[in-house]
């Protein structure tokens, strides 16, 4: 295993792995000060230009926000998402996806369990007079956003019915906005884990705590937004991508958490309650509308000293969300098609969560990459997000767009074209029909094939007339106990 590997497999926080980047150029410090508007949206997007080597930027002078810290970036660019893999700075995307394709799974997951008292989280712990204004340097992040959000929190749940069960227990990235110093919402689909979450609960009076973490593990982020099953871990999937422990504690409120995150901000949902959430500059690149979403009452925040508030830009792209989530939007639908149809090579749902796909395929006859592509719309992730699905042949790599677009030009036919409308989709789709509603389209790139040669199909005439008539008179007689 060379140096990079083993740096990576030593990773255990936030700050770990920004120390890995600056070492390797691909985080700086931005120690002038700045605005919290637009300042930092600004320099975020101009960052994301460069997504393949955009670094990290750690903000320390932040106008309004004395002693506090910001980090954005820490996903922003392929060349990072490289050096989290333990791989070199320049690594393709097509390797970077075969490499967290050939780690899937939690077989090889190690989870460790570190005291709360020694757990660096809970270095500084607040229990009253809660002020999230004060704790986070917060600020819009698009221009006409609704309010303050929280665009990189990792939420950590249990299961209200079932709440022993370490695999049901979800980490998941939801959009939280702050609706006052000691309250927060959370938007979900019903789709989502944590949708699951809300209507058991609400549909049962069981409380749901919950545990908000930012500045995370970056190995845990990418899996928070990652669609696996329900019963499935986060935590055992990024330990197991990492091939090293993931290091938990408990939450003041039961829930597991990572020891080493920067930040975690403890509450209960209020069951029945709705508040007005909204607009916000989305990953498709538009303004979501204004919605009613659950409102969480916050009970406590444990920090570490000198806490890092880590934040995102998501927006028309291409942003650190797609680098984020890319691959692993694309990783676990190769791994459910693979069981099905191992004749699956690849696939690349790299563009807005997936909301356009790629797929390509051995086409074992006429016909099959259509059916590969209904498999795909079934998937976890497919039911609501994956609306434009394009099937290539093997001999065309979905990553590079050149050799997608000839395919499009040269195999596709007027019929190998399918739509299918009144279907699921994410709400927040600006083509939507209306929201949560949309259309499927599958585009079939792939090489013709004849169907099989079997010949021209002739029709069989069973033999007919007065035999056939006494025979069959003869099985009713026989049936009814009368001699012939």
């Amino acid at each position: 295993m060379n140096d990079l590997a083993n740096k990576a497999r030593g990773i255990s926080s936030l700050r770990d792995f920004l120390e890995l980047l600056e070492g390797e150029g691909q985080a700086i410090t931005w120690s002038e000060r700045v605005l919290p508007e637009p300042d930092l949206r600004n320099i975020a997007v101009a960052a994301s230009r460069d997504a393949n080597g955009a670094p990290a930027i750690l903000f320390d002078n932040i106008a309004g926000y004395p002693g506090k810290r910001t980090v954005v970036g820490v996903h922003g660019s392929w060349d990072n998402i490289a050096l989290l893999l333990g791989r070199p700075k320049g690594t393709t995307i097509r390797e970077l996806f075969f490499e967290i394709a050939g780690r899937w799974g939690d077989a090889d997951a190690q989870i460790s369990y570190v005291p709360e008292g020694q757990a660096p989280v809970h270095e500084c712990r607040v229990e009253s007079g809660i002020n999230l204004y004060d704790i986070l340097p917060v600020y819009r992040i698009n221009e006409y956003d609704g309010g303050f959000f929280m665009g990189k929190a990792s939420i950590a749940s249990r299961d209200p019915e079932d709440p022993d069960n370490f695999g049901k227990q979800n980490v998941g990235i939801y959009r939280l906005q702050l609706q006052g110093p000691d309250c927060f919402s959370l938007m979900t689909i019903p789709s989502h884990d944590m949708g699951r979450q809300i209507m058991a609960a609400e549909r049962t009076g069981l409380p749901l705590k919950i545990a908000v973490m930012l500045g995370n593990h970056p190995g845990l982020a990418v899996f928070a937004a990652t669609p696996i099953g329900y019963d499935e871990s986060e935590y055992s999937y990024a330990s197991a991508m990492m091939g090293a422990p993931i290091r938990l504690t408990k939450s003041g409120n039961g829930v597991d958490i990572l020891a080493d995150s920067e930040i975690v901000i403890e509450a209960e949902m209020q069951l029945g309650e709705r508040v007005l959430e909204g607009p916000f500059g989305e990953f498709p690149g538009s303004y979501s509308g204004v919605r009613k979403v659950p409102i969480f009452k916050v009970t406590a925040v444990s920090h570490r000293r000198d806490p890092i508030f880590e934040n995102i830009y998501i927006g028309r792209g291409w942003t650190e969300h797609d680098t984020l989530i890319g691959l692993h939007t694309s990783a676990p639908i190769y791994a459910q098609l693979r069981k099905d149809f191992p004749e699956v090579t690849a696939v690349n749902a790299l563009y807005q969560h997936g909301l356009t796909g790629i797929i390509s395929v051995k086409n074992r006859m006429a016909g099959f990459a259509k059916t590969v592509a209904l498999r795909a719309l079934s998937t976890p992730h497919g039911v609501m997000y994956l609306k434009n699905l394009i099937m290539v042949d093997a001999d065309v790599d979905p990553f590079d767009l050149n050799q997608v677009m000839w395919a499009l030009s040269t195999r596709t036919r007027a019929d190998d074209i399918i739509v299918l409308p009144n279907m699921p989709a994410v709400p927040i789709d600006p083509s939507a029909v209306v929201p949560g509603k949309g259309h499927r389209l599958i585009i079939d790139a792939t090489s013709y094939l004849r169907p099989d040669p079997i010949g021209e199909a002739h029709l069989v005439s069973p033999p007919t007339g007065p035999d056939i008539d006494a025979l069959s008179k003869a099985i009713r007689l026989l049936q009814q106990g009368v001699a012939k």
